[in-house]
């Protein structure tokens, strides 16, 4: 039996590689790949420009404690289960902890994997503040990845509690302990480190060993987190093509409504739906707001000059990139069919829409560049561009990517 167990985990940990491989394919073919790439290169080189020009009392400990605070205590456990498992696993319950225990793993070693990269971007802050030798990176390093190994271990015993106020409070002592370690680790305190995994030790074996014995596996729940897991995956890999399985979540915005039920003419009923669509589906104001949020961070971030025409540019395509898939969000609904309107009128809402919504980006770029008090001359250039690019992107970027949807 635990031969089946464990090939029904390989068999299922399979299916999700292919399934996510196949959709970072598709996005690394897109346009949008093409700007974060430039960002990255641009960002690279600006980075550590801006770390040489950084004062003394920069409080470094405490960037590198926030990030990796978060890091650490957030550890989200993968088990790949279905909801039918909830009918067909639950009599085999005793011969689950092989599949948990891979599950483990392979959460382990992703998760480790994120905390080397995040060490290594951040490795030329902690060389200028905190110390130059690459041994104690490395060993701060090391003992990150184990302290990570316990947060994921405690993690998954704290799935077994009954309510959410009661894992919460749990988590609240993960994020006390990973707080003081982490202090104390980069203050190389390692005397006290050591003494901080002694307490982890002992809260593992006195604490979460008693959850283990007193509670069961929330199947229920631990269901909820996979699905949950695979629509972030399912609504990243929406915004470069189609993906069946994801489930359109709606939600009200009141505080946005006077836009959603502004009045249309009879006529223009496409111009109405896709600024409700906007507004209320899935994440599109979400995706529109942080790239318009980062944007901003760039350009207050890398010094002012002609590098503010190519941001302002890059920024734009890769805001209407991600607001492409808005157009086939209604891909296949029946109601479309019984408009006694032309095809073309919505596409050319969507259009409308498009380019209202870049512009108003543009504004907000020029806005903050004024407040910035960069040069006119750099202004005007990024007004002619920009406005430029938004005509060219949206009368025929837009319509050589979107003539095969219907």
């Amino acid at each position: 039996m635990i031969e089946v167990v464990e090939q029904l985990w390989k068999k299922r940990r399979d299916h999700y590689l292919t399934i996510a491989l196949k959709y970072f394919r598709l996005i690394g073919n897109s346009g949008f790949m093409l700007s974060l790439y430039i960002l990255f290169v641009t960002g690279s080189f600006y980075y550590a420009q801006i770390l040489k020009q950084l004062p003394d009392q920069f409080p470094a400990v405490w960037v590198l404690l926030v990030v990796f605070l978060y890091l650490l205590t957030r550890s989200p456990f993968r088990t790949f289960l279905q909801s039918g498992d909830l009918v067909f696993l639950l009599p085999i319950e005793p011969y689950m902890k092989a599949y948990f225990k891979k599950s483990f793993y392979y959460t382990f070693l992703i998760q480790a994997f994120s905390i080397t990269l995040v060490t290594l971007a951040l490795g030329p802050l902690y060389s200028r503040f905190i110390s130059l030798r690459t041994s104690d990176l490395i060993i701060t390093l090391l003992l990150l990845i184990v302290v990570k190994g316990w947060n994921i271990r405690t993690s998954w015993e704290e799935q077994r509690l009954p309510y959410e106020v009661t894992r919460r409070s749990y988590r609240g002592i993960r994020i006390c302990v990973n707080g003081v370690f982490l202090y104390l680790l980069f203050e190389k305190a390692y005397v006290f480190v050591i003494a901080m995994f002694a307490v982890m030790y002992v809260l593992h074996q006195f604490v979460y060993k008693r959850i283990q014995r007193e509670y069961s596996i929330k199947w229920e729940h631990l269901i909820h987190l996979e699905n949950r897991a695979m629509m972030k995956l399912y609504r990243i890999a929406n915004l470069f093509t189609d993906v069946p399985q994801l489930s359109q979540k709606v939600r009200p915005r009141k505080w946005l409504s006077f836009l959603a039920h502004a009045k249309f003419a009879p006529r223009r009923p496409f111009h109405g739906l896709y600024r409700k669509t906007f507004i209320r589906s899935n994440d599109y104001l979400g995706i529109y707001v942080r790239l318009t949020l980062i944007g901003l961070l760039f350009l207050w971030w890398i010094p002012s000059g002609w590098w503010h025409v190519a941001l302002l540019l890059l920024f734009t395509h890769a805001t209407g990139v991600q607001l492409l898939p808005l157009f086939k969000h209604h891909k296949g609904n029946v109601w479309f069919e019984l408009y006694p309107l032309q095809k073309d009128s919505r596409f050319q809402a969507f259009k409308g829409l498009l380019q209202t919504l870049l512009s108003v980006q543009l504004c907000i770029f020029l806005l903050f560049l004024i407040i910035l008090q960069e040069k006119w001359s750099f202004i005007l250039l990024c007004i002619v561009g920009a406005v430029l690019f938004i005509l060219y992107f949206v009368n025929f970027y837009t319509k050589s990517k979107l003539r095969d949807v219907k």
